[in-house]
């Protein structure tokens, strides 16, 4: 059974709330708020309404969820807490006051944050969150464990947050070292599905890529402008060297999401894109990747092929 006010609803696109602190605020009472759970890649996203939580079924599960744009969150209630809605705090969209247990409401999102809360028992904490995109919240994450990656790197400062872009550059022969020996930015945070692209300077002469775990390498180029791209999915931290400087500690690491809560695998898309030795190297799977990155420059393939590691 549907909710008769959720049927075939979408939404238009949601505003970001004003602030990241607004939406700290929301959470501040509701006890099964932990973080942001993080369903991109699904199409469809279910909500139980009357959940466990806030001293009795008043809870939605999970509070806070991360979707990608065009998206459709589906609510259903348990049946649990007696009668609950759905309802957004700037009044955009609202379901019927409900109880039977099976019964759902439905949105699709294409942008922004949106916060919603169950009308009778909003005092009670029962509060919600759709975030879309990688639109930031201002939830703090936890400090990436590198182990001793990144001692004697100089240029290494912390993690460069990069989340909300589609497309994320790296400057290879960067200055740092003693010389152009460094990745800039040596470590970087970026979202599942986000295109990395290492662009080469020119300089500290020539350089490669090579992950630690074997999954990506790049020949040795000194051409000012070439570039090899990969498309990060998953969670995980991906660490890699150039060889050739590795006494110099040219060093990298590429964080995606949130791995200190989840799996450190991180399948990717490999392409490789230039002049010179990097064009030479081209694959039927970078080729869609290729074109994109040389065609249109900030856009990543819908058809290009994924291989998981």
């Amino acid at each position: 059974m549907v909710g008769a006010a959720a049927a075939g609803a979408v939404a238009r696109p949601v505003a970001a709330a004003d602030e990241a602190s607004e939406f700290t605020a929301w959470f501040e009472n509701v006890s099964n708020y932990d973080e942001v759970v993080d369903r991109r890649g699904a199409s469809t996203v279910r909500v139980a309404v009357g959940a466990p939580g806030n001293g009795g079924d008043f809870a939605f599960e999970p509070a806070a969820v991360r979707v990608d744009p065009g998206a459709t969150v589906v609510w259903e209630w348990t049946g649990g807490g007696g009668v609950h809605n759905v309802a957004a705090a700037d009044e955009s969209y609202a379901s019927e006051l409900l109880s039977e247990a099976g019964v759902t409401f439905e949105r699709t999102f294409e942008g922004g944050i949106s916060l919603y809360s169950c009308v009778p028992h909003e005092a009670m904490g029962m509060k919600g969150a759709v975030v879309v995109g990688g639109v930031p919240t201002g939830e703090t994450l936890r400090d990436v464990d590198y182990g001793n990656w990144f001692d004697g790197v100089e240029n290494f400062s912390g993690t460069v947050d990069r989340r909300g872009e589609s497309l994320v550059r790296i400057a290879v022969g960067a200055p740092g070292n003693g010389g152009n020996f460094a990745f800039e930015p040596a470590a970087v945070r970026v979202d599942p599905g986000t295109t990395v692209v290492w662009e080469w300077t020119g300089e500290g002469d020539a350089h490669s890529l090579a992950a630690v775990d074997g999954s990506f390498d790049a020949e040795l180029v000194e051409t000012a402008g070439a570039t090899y791209a990969l498309r990060f999915d998953g969670v995980g931290v991906s660490k890699y060297t150039c060889p050739s400087h590795a006494s110099q500690a040219m060093r990298g690491a590429v964080v995606v999401g949130d791995p200190m809560r989840g799996v450190v695998d991180v399948p990717m898309t490999a392409a490789l894109t230039g002049v010179g030795v990097l064009g030479a190297a081209l694959s039927p799977l970078a080729f869609g990747a290729f074109l994109v990155l040389r065609g249109t420059g900030d856009e990543t393939s819908a058809t290009t092929t994924e291989s998981e590691r």
